[in-house]
Protein backbone atom coordinates (compact mmCIF):
# COMPACT_ATOMS: atom_id res chain seq x y z
CA UNK A 1 0.00 0.00 0.00
CA UNK A 2 1.14 3.37 -0.78
CA UNK A 3 0.90 6.05 1.86
CA UNK A 4 -0.88 9.18 0.88
CA UNK A 5 1.11 12.23 1.12
CA UNK A 6 -0.60 14.99 2.99
CA UNK A 7 -1.75 17.91 1.06
CA UNK A 8 0.46 20.78 1.56
CA UNK A 9 -0.68 24.17 0.85
CA UNK A 10 1.37 25.77 -1.69
CA UNK A 11 3.44 28.42 -0.19
CA UNK A 12 2.35 31.79 -1.10
CA UNK A 13 4.52 33.43 -3.43
CA UNK A 14 5.76 36.76 -2.35
CA UNK A 15 4.33 39.52 -4.29
CA UNK A 16 6.61 41.76 -5.94
CA UNK A 17 6.58 45.41 -5.20
CA UNK A 18 5.79 45.93 -8.70
CA UNK A 19 2.43 44.42 -8.24
CA UNK A 20 1.43 47.09 -5.58
CA UNK A 21 1.61 45.09 -2.35
CA UNK A 22 0.73 46.93 0.89
CA UNK A 23 3.13 47.06 3.83
CA UNK A 24 2.07 45.16 6.90
CA UNK A 25 -0.05 47.23 9.39
CA UNK A 26 1.19 47.63 13.06
CA UNK A 27 -1.15 47.55 16.15
CA UNK A 28 -1.99 51.16 17.26
CA UNK A 29 -0.87 52.21 20.72
CA UNK A 30 -2.87 54.55 22.96
CA UNK A 31 -0.07 56.01 25.02
CA UNK A 32 -1.79 59.19 26.13
CA UNK A 33 -5.05 57.62 27.40
CA UNK A 34 -3.11 55.05 29.36
CA UNK A 35 -1.24 57.81 31.20
CA UNK A 36 -4.49 59.70 32.07
CA UNK A 37 -6.23 56.66 33.57
CA UNK A 38 -3.18 55.96 35.74
CA UNK A 39 -3.24 59.48 37.23
CA UNK A 40 -6.96 59.25 38.01
CA UNK A 41 -6.44 55.95 39.74
CA UNK A 42 -3.67 57.32 41.92
CA UNK A 43 -5.75 60.39 42.89
CA UNK A 44 -8.76 58.19 43.65
CA UNK A 45 -6.66 55.90 45.87
CA UNK A 46 -5.18 58.85 47.75
CA UNK A 47 -8.65 60.30 48.20
CA UNK A 48 -9.93 57.07 49.73
CA UNK A 49 -6.89 56.77 51.99
CA UNK A 50 -7.23 60.41 53.04
CA UNK A 51 -10.94 59.94 53.81
CA UNK A 52 -10.18 56.88 55.90
CA UNK A 53 -7.46 58.72 57.78
CA UNK A 54 -9.78 61.69 58.44
CA UNK A 55 -12.54 59.38 59.65
CA UNK A 56 -10.15 57.58 62.01
CA UNK A 57 -8.84 60.90 63.34
CA UNK A 58 -12.41 62.06 63.90
CA UNK A 59 -13.43 58.87 65.69
CA UNK A 60 -10.26 58.42 67.71
CA UNK A 61 -9.81 62.05 68.56
CA UNK A 62 -6.43 62.45 67.00
CA UNK A 63 -4.81 65.54 65.64
CA UNK A 64 -6.78 68.83 65.89
CA UNK A 65 -9.88 67.00 67.16
CA UNK A 66 -8.07 66.09 70.36
CA UNK A 67 -7.77 69.79 71.30
CA UNK A 68 -11.51 70.30 70.79
CA UNK A 69 -12.30 67.42 73.13
CA UNK A 70 -9.88 68.75 75.72
CA UNK A 71 -11.92 71.95 75.97
CA UNK A 72 -15.02 70.10 77.11
CA UNK A 73 -13.59 68.91 80.46
CA UNK A 74 -12.33 72.45 81.12
CA UNK A 75 -15.83 73.85 80.70
CA UNK A 76 -17.21 71.06 82.87
CA UNK A 77 -14.75 71.87 85.63
CA UNK A 78 -15.71 75.53 85.52
CA UNK A 79 -19.37 74.65 85.87
CA UNK A 80 -18.54 72.38 88.79
CA UNK A 81 -16.66 75.19 90.51
CA UNK A 82 -19.65 77.47 90.15
CA UNK A 83 -21.88 74.84 91.67
CA UNK A 84 -19.55 74.48 94.63
CA UNK A 85 -19.74 78.20 95.37
CA UNK A 86 -23.51 78.19 95.81
CA UNK A 87 -23.56 76.04 99.01
CA UNK A 88 -21.26 78.57 100.70
CA UNK A 89 -24.06 81.16 100.69
CA UNK A 90 -26.63 78.74 102.08
CA UNK A 91 -25.16 78.45 105.63
CA UNK A 92 -25.28 82.25 105.89
CA UNK A 93 -29.04 82.31 105.43
CA UNK A 94 -29.47 79.35 107.75
CA UNK A 95 -27.43 81.09 110.43
CA UNK A 96 -29.60 84.19 110.14
CA UNK A 97 -32.71 82.09 110.57
CA UNK A 98 -31.33 80.37 113.66
CA UNK A 99 -30.60 83.73 115.30
CA UNK A 100 -34.17 84.98 114.84
CA UNK A 101 -35.77 82.61 117.39
CA UNK A 102 -33.34 83.80 120.05
CA UNK A 103 -35.21 87.10 120.27
CA UNK A 104 -37.46 86.82 123.28
CA UNK A 105 -40.72 88.70 122.72
CA UNK A 106 -41.70 91.06 125.44
CA UNK A 107 -44.68 89.92 127.38
CA UNK A 108 -47.45 92.36 128.04
CA UNK A 109 -47.79 92.70 131.77
CA UNK A 110 -51.15 91.63 133.06
CA UNK A 111 -53.07 94.46 134.60
CA UNK A 112 -54.44 93.46 137.94
CA UNK A 113 -57.71 95.27 138.53
CA UNK A 114 -57.85 97.28 141.71
CA UNK A 115 -60.07 95.71 144.32
CA UNK A 116 -63.55 97.13 144.58
CA UNK A 117 -63.85 99.28 147.69
CA UNK A 118 -65.77 97.63 150.46
CA UNK A 119 -69.36 98.78 150.69
CA UNK A 120 -69.73 100.62 153.98
CA UNK A 121 -73.04 100.98 155.89
CA UNK A 122 -73.18 104.75 155.18
CA UNK A 123 -72.39 106.77 152.06
CA UNK A 124 -72.34 110.42 151.13
CA UNK A 125 -75.70 111.53 149.69
CA UNK A 126 -75.29 113.69 146.60
CA UNK A 127 -72.55 116.28 146.34
CA UNK A 128 -71.53 118.88 148.89
CA UNK A 129 -73.57 122.09 148.94
CA UNK A 130 -71.73 125.41 149.17
CA UNK A 131 -73.81 128.16 150.80
CA UNK A 132 -73.40 131.38 152.72
CA UNK A 133 -73.35 131.04 156.52
CA UNK A 134 -75.67 134.04 156.74
CA UNK A 135 -78.59 131.76 155.77
CA UNK A 136 -78.35 129.52 158.87
CA UNK A 137 -75.67 131.10 161.12
CA UNK A 138 -75.92 134.84 160.53
CA UNK A 139 -73.98 135.57 163.70
CA UNK A 140 -70.78 134.04 162.34
CA UNK A 141 -68.43 136.14 160.26
CA UNK A 142 -67.26 135.57 156.71
CA UNK A 143 -63.86 134.40 157.85
CA UNK A 144 -65.36 131.34 159.60
CA UNK A 145 -65.44 128.02 157.73
CA UNK A 146 -68.48 125.89 158.64
CA UNK A 147 -68.88 122.21 157.74
CA UNK A 148 -72.25 120.75 158.77
CA UNK A 149 -74.96 118.27 157.76
CA UNK A 150 -77.28 115.42 158.85
CA UNK A 151 -77.31 111.59 159.16
CA UNK A 152 -80.25 109.33 158.12
CA UNK A 153 -80.89 105.60 158.49
CA UNK A 154 -82.39 103.11 156.01
CA UNK A 155 -85.90 104.55 156.53
CA UNK A 156 -84.61 108.16 156.15
CA UNK A 157 -85.07 108.69 159.88
CA UNK A 158 -82.52 110.91 161.69
CA UNK A 159 -79.76 109.04 163.52
CA UNK A 160 -78.20 110.61 166.61
CA UNK A 161 -75.09 109.96 168.66
CA UNK A 162 -72.87 108.96 165.76
CA UNK A 163 -69.33 110.34 165.59
CA UNK A 164 -68.10 112.45 162.69
CA UNK A 165 -64.35 113.00 162.28
CA UNK A 166 -62.89 116.00 160.41
CA UNK A 167 -59.18 115.60 159.57
CA UNK A 168 -56.46 116.85 157.22
CA UNK A 169 -54.55 120.10 156.71
CA UNK A 170 -55.71 123.58 155.74
CA UNK A 171 -53.45 126.58 155.26
CA UNK A 172 -50.59 124.73 156.89
CA UNK A 173 -52.64 123.83 159.98
CA UNK A 174 -53.50 120.29 161.02
CA UNK A 175 -57.20 119.59 161.47
CA UNK A 176 -58.35 116.84 163.85
CA UNK A 177 -61.84 117.49 165.23
CA UNK A 178 -64.93 115.43 166.23
CA UNK A 179 -68.67 116.22 166.27
CA UNK A 180 -71.78 114.21 167.22
CA UNK A 181 -74.89 113.79 165.11
CA UNK A 182 -77.93 115.49 166.77
CA UNK A 183 -75.76 118.17 168.43
CA UNK A 184 -76.68 120.93 165.93
CA UNK A 185 -80.50 121.06 165.56
CA UNK A 186 -80.22 124.14 163.29
CA UNK A 187 -79.51 121.68 160.42
CA UNK A 188 -82.07 119.07 161.45
CA UNK A 189 -82.83 116.55 164.16
CA UNK A 190 -79.59 114.63 163.48
CA UNK A 191 -77.60 117.73 162.56
CA UNK A 192 -73.85 118.20 163.27
CA UNK A 193 -71.47 121.17 162.80
CA UNK A 194 -67.73 122.00 162.62
CA UNK A 195 -66.70 125.66 162.94
CA UNK A 196 -63.15 126.69 161.99
CA UNK A 197 -62.39 130.34 162.78
CA UNK A 198 -60.17 132.27 160.38
CA UNK A 199 -59.93 129.22 158.11
CA UNK A 200 -61.90 130.51 155.13
CA UNK A 201 -59.44 129.61 152.35
CA UNK A 202 -59.41 127.45 149.19
CA UNK A 203 -58.31 123.79 149.29
CA UNK A 204 -58.86 120.62 147.29
CA UNK A 205 -58.69 117.09 148.74
CA UNK A 206 -56.74 118.16 151.81
CA UNK A 207 -59.64 118.00 154.30
CA UNK A 208 -61.62 114.74 154.90
CA UNK A 209 -64.75 113.76 156.80
CA UNK A 210 -65.74 110.23 157.99
CA UNK A 211 -68.59 108.70 160.01
CA UNK A 212 -68.00 106.36 163.02
CA UNK A 213 -70.28 104.66 165.49
CA UNK A 214 -70.20 105.40 169.21
CA UNK A 215 -67.47 102.76 169.71
CA UNK A 216 -65.15 104.31 167.11
CA UNK A 217 -65.83 101.77 164.34
CA UNK A 218 -65.90 103.32 160.86
CA UNK A 219 -69.32 103.42 159.24
CA UNK A 220 -68.25 105.11 155.97
CA UNK A 221 -65.21 105.80 153.81
CA UNK A 222 -63.41 109.12 154.28
CA UNK A 223 -64.67 111.74 151.79
CA UNK A 224 -62.62 114.74 150.57
CA UNK A 225 -64.02 118.25 151.04
CA UNK A 226 -63.34 121.23 148.79
CA UNK A 227 -63.20 124.64 150.47
CA UNK A 228 -63.37 128.15 149.00
CA UNK A 229 -62.31 131.68 149.92
CA UNK A 230 -65.61 133.37 148.95
CA UNK A 231 -68.03 134.37 151.72
CA UNK A 232 -70.92 132.96 149.67
CA UNK A 233 -69.33 129.49 150.04
CA UNK A 234 -68.12 129.44 153.63
CA UNK A 235 -70.90 127.00 154.69
CA UNK A 236 -70.51 123.47 153.32
CA UNK A 237 -73.30 120.91 153.83
CA UNK A 238 -72.50 117.16 153.76
CA UNK A 239 -75.20 114.53 154.53
CA UNK A 240 -74.80 110.76 155.20
CA UNK A 241 -77.32 108.02 154.41
CA UNK A 242 -77.39 104.42 155.59
CA UNK A 243 -77.46 101.85 152.72
CA UNK A 244 -77.19 98.55 154.59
Amino acid sequence: MHRRQPNRDPKPQPRSRGQGSLPPMATPRRAQPAKKSGCFAIVFIFGIVGGLVWLMMLLMGWGPYEAEEDLAPTQTLISVIVLRETPTTTPTSVTAETIAPTVVPTQTPTVTPSPTPELMPFILIGEQENLSSALIRPGLGCDTLIIAGQVWDLQDAPMKDLQLHLSGTLGGFVIDSFAKSGSAPNYGESGYEFTLDNMQMPSDESVFIQLFDSNGNPLSHPYAIQTFSECEKNLILINFKQVR
